[in-house]
């Protein structure tokens, strides 16, 4: 758990100096993140994008302190409109959101370092999760968002070694992947090998499976996130069962949201 902690809490930290050196203006120019929820575009600013976060992490605190059964106890319906937005907080300046964001996450922080990373926290509605999977989660969710910040600045997205802890939600996602699609779980082997920042080699499966995917963390990563279509990166993906996984990846829970339009058919 302290390895995981260690790596949300640098991840946040990126995450807050990125946003805090930018103006009013900017954080509230509108993002198009190429995102779909069913049919209706997601179109959010950067206070949008760290209200997100912020809400999540602030649920995630009140739920390792009991304060609710699942997410839908601490967050109403009524708080997001449909493209997920958190609309009471959307008259908030920077400063205020900013600030809710780092009392949020310090309040989470501090349980996670005081809960047995293997009890279970109510998530979504008949989902728990393991404390250590939870953080986990909400280093894949702070990093994903700021990848919508660094597409709208038009600067490199920062990736760092700690983008495993995203490749390993995407593996263990595969069959809920497939559900959310409704598609019937496969059962057949993909062998995943990706070469992370440092030049260290990431993998999990059957290194003999007929089925594989590799190449760049980076590149995966932003895939299984729903940032990036696979067809638009340098990725090796052999097999009509790793394609087809590469298409429906989606290391978060909720609805299935597509991947953006390929740039070789726009």
């Amino acid at each position: 758990m302290k390895a995981v902690l260690s790596d949300l809490i640098a991840e946040q930290s990126v995450v807050d100096s990125l946003v805090s050196a930018l103006t009013e203006d900017q954080w509230n120019q509108l993002i198009d993140t190429e995102l779909n929820v069913g049919d209706i575009p997601r179109i959010w600013n950067i206070k949008d994008e760290i209200a997100h976060i912020a809400l999540f992490d602030d649920s995630a605190a009140k739920l390792m302190m009991g304060m609710g059964n699942d997410l839908f106890d601490i967050i109403p319906e009524e708080t997001q409109d449909k493209n997920y937005r958190v609309f009471p907080y959307r008259n908030w300046s920077k400063d205020e959101v900013l600030g809710w964001w780092r009392e949020a996450r310090t309040k989470m922080n501090n349980l996670f370092y005081n809960i047995d990373p293997k009890a279970r926290v109510p998530w979504a509605p008949g989902m728990p999760m393991s404390a250590k999977s939870l953080a986990s989660a909400r280093l894949m969710e702070t990093w994903a968002h700021s990848v919508d910040i660094y597409d709208q600045l038009r600067i490199p997205v920062r990736v760092e070694d700690r983008i495993s802890h995203t490749l390993f939600l995407a593996y263990q996602a595969r069959p809920n992947a497939y559900r959310i699609n409704g598609f019937e779980i496969s059962d057949t082997p993909i062998y995943v090998e990706l070469v992370l920042p440092s030049g260290q080699i990431w993998s999990k499966g059957p290194v003999d499976a007929a089925n594989y995917i590799e190449g760049s963390a980076a590149e995966w990563a932003l895939v299984s996130i729903r940032r990036r279509n696979w067809m638009d990166t340098n990725l090796e993906v052999v097999g009509d069962e790793a394609r087809r996984f590469a298409s429906i990846v989606q290391t978060y829970a909720g609805e299935s949201d597509e991947a953006p339009i390929p740039k070789c058919i726009r």
